[in-house]
């Protein structure tokens, strides 16, 4: 979060406090928590859907999931790898499911 001017004054810009700094200063508990609370603001906000790998077959003879459910999960970035990792922590939470897809949430959007 610290931009270097690389002038002759040793001096850059602290994103996190949003002033000047030296370029050689001390990384303190503040400097952490403004850190830990911008990575926090800038998760992404991803619908995934779950499948179980039960399968029903219908009237018609044609075989889906059991069972279907979409869950929130929040990403750094919105790819696989990230999405698969986020849902490893709450994989207990779903046993016998898999992702069927994701996409990004966006709350506020009117349709």
């Amino acid at each position: 979060m610290f931009s270097d001017f690389q002038d002759s004054r040793n001096r850059g810009w602290c994103s996190a406090f949003e002033k000047l700094a030296r370029t050689h200063h001390p990384r303190t508990n503040s400097c952490e928590f403004a850190i830990k609370e911008y990575e926090e603001q800038t998760q992404i906000e991803v619908g995934v859907t779950l499948c179980s790998h039960e399968l029903d077959i219908d009237d018609d003879g044609a075989i889906f999931p059991k069972e279907e459910r979409i869950i929130s999960l929040f990403v750094e970035e919105i790819t696989k790898k990230a999405v698969y990792e986020a849902f490893e922590a709450h994989k207990h939470d779903f046993p016998g499911f898999y992702i069927l897809a994701y996409h990004r949430c966006y709350p506020d959007a009117e349709f």
